[in-house]
């Protein structure tokens, strides 16, 4: 009787330790997703555009998270999607945003406001 049960029994199932590593894993992929979009948000105020192409750049940034946690899912998860992985890459992303996320945007708005200055001197200085 015990290998009919070894049989119905798929291989997939997973620890609750090894569920956990999971989980972790998408919310550490949680940080680099957040760096991303830092990223765009430095470009913004960089180079102000228009509202069309914002909401391209926000697609754009939603398609690239949505390939890294696909690849995440691939890799670690043998390609089995649970939705805790995106709850979790979200955390990870909120807990970027509210941690390192405030300090590296602050950094890169001055570094934004240095390149704007210098470009508008640049500018004016070769008009003349």
């Amino acid at each position: 009787m015990m290998p009919v049960l070894l049989k119905i029994v798929p291989e997939t199932y997973r620890t609750v330790q090894e569920e956990l590593l999971l989980l972790g894993g998408a919310v550490l992929l949680g940080i680099p997703s957040g760096i991303l979009f830092d990223f765009f948000r430095f470009l913004r105020r960089l180079i102000p555009h228009h509202w069309s192409v914002t909401m391209l750049e926000d697609i754009f940034f939603l398609l690239l998270v949505s390939f890294l946690l696909l690849c995440y899912i691939s890799g670690f998860a043998n390609g089995e999607f649970r939705m805790y992985y995106v709850i979790g890459c979200l955390c990870g992303f909120v807990l970027h945003e509210c941690t390192l996320g405030n300090l590296f945007f602050s950094l890169w708005d001055s570094f934004a406001r240095i390149c704007r200055k210098l470009t508008h001197v640049f500018v004016k200085s070769h008009k003349k």
